[in-house]
């Protein structure tokens, strides 16, 4: 794996109409590109993920898994106003006018990361994978990029539900109150089912001796579970960059005339306790995908983890991805367009 910072050095106008003077993209590539730049696999992280593939999806990204980078270039970009080594929203607020953070949209994002397809001279990925918030904007590539993929794979995405801006709404009013660590507990409970918090934790007192019965400070184990995690969280993340990727997340929709533009096959994959984003619902959007004319498919992945699952059982994953980009499922695949000129005076790039 090696890391680039590829820095724009001329203005990016976002959809809100806001300009910024210049945006810096963290990108870690695994694996080589071949000569005719063929095997690139553009993968989009989750919402807190980072660049760095295999430190989220190990088990996926490995030799002989799904994502192979001895025989593909696998690439992940840090999402702009992410925390991970790009723009973050934390920088976007300080050079705003405003002070303010500025709307970033999915397209937003996807226009950013074309620009590194751009820099890399590919003019079309082989596959474009995402999870969540990464599969909200694997379905988003799919609209605005039309010729820049041969398959697309959105898993366990879709526009969210009431259930799900509600989740988001109260998330951020606890992040604007300096609680980043109680919408993450908030976010915890959607990533996970029913099922798994009873097997795991029950009914249990903390682990650390607590008794719930005696004092309304003692927690029972799933509590202690949730304060720690939030803890964690607190440590490693940005309250910007939470309220502009959730308002990204938000704001993602898919109307009909969107879905007219997609030229590449699209598979979505739902998780089946998953209650943030419901099978139902996944299956639901395959069908209306294939209605308008697009060439999807559903796939579902069997498991009592809820929403993470897709990051928690690396395994199944992969054998659903591998099944999904084996070669004769690709045949249909027109050929690439010609790779798009590269203006080097755009960028400035150092790599680790």
């Amino acid at each position: 794996m090696f890391e680039i910072d590829l820095l724009l050095n001329e203005p990016f106008e976002l959809e809100s109409g806001e300009v910024l003077t210049e945006i810096k993209l963290r990108t870690a590539i695994y694996g080589k590109l071949n000569a005719d730049r063929s095997n690139a696999v553009l993968v989009f992280h989750a919402l807190t993920g980072s660049a760095r593939v295999h430190e989220w999806w190990d088990g996926v990204l490995k030799e002989g898994g799904a994502l192979d980078p001895e025989k593909d270039a696998i690439v992940c970009v840090n999402y702009l106003g992410s925390c991970y080594g790009s723009t973050s929203a934390k920088d976007l607020k300080r050079r705003s006018s405003r002070r303010e953070i500025p709307i970033v949209t999915t397209r937003d994002i996807v226009r950013s990361t074309s620009l590194l397809m751009e820099y890399l001279g590919i003019g079309r990925f082989k596959a474009v994978v995402g999870g969540s918030v990464g599969g909200m904007l694997a379905l988003q590539f799919a609209v605005d990029l039309p010729q820049g993929a041969d398959e697309v794979i959105a898993i366990a995405a879709a526009p969210l539900s009431a259930m799900g801006l509600a989740l988001n709404h109260i998330q951020r009013q606890a992040v604007a109150r300096g609680d980043i660590d109680i919408a993450r507990k908030i976010a915890l409970l959607s990533y996970r089912s029913p099922r798994q918090f009873d097997d795991r934790f029950g009914r249990k007192p903390n682990r650390n001796g607590e008794d719930p019965a005696k004092s309304f400070q003692h927690r029972f184990d799933v509590g202690g579970y949730l304060d720690h995690q939030g803890a964690a969280f607190r440590k490693r993340f940005e309250l910007e960059s939470y309220e502009l990727l959730t308002k990204a997340m938000d704001l993602f929709d898919l109307t009909d005339e969107d879905i007219l533009k997609i030229r590449a096959r699209v598979s979505l994959v739902g998780i089946s306790s998953d209650w943030l984003f419901p099978p139902a619902d996944i299956r639901a959007l395959a069908v209306r995908l294939a209605d308008l004319g697009v060439d999807a498919r559903y796939h579902e992945l069997a498991s009592e983890a809820g929403h993470d699952a897709f990051l928690s059982e690396p395994g199944t994953m992969s054998s659903i991805l591998r099944h999904i980009l084996s070669p004769d499922r690709l045949e249909y695949a027109e050929a690439a367009p010609a790779e798009h000129p590269r203006d080097e005076r755009r960028f400035a790039a150092s790599c680790s």
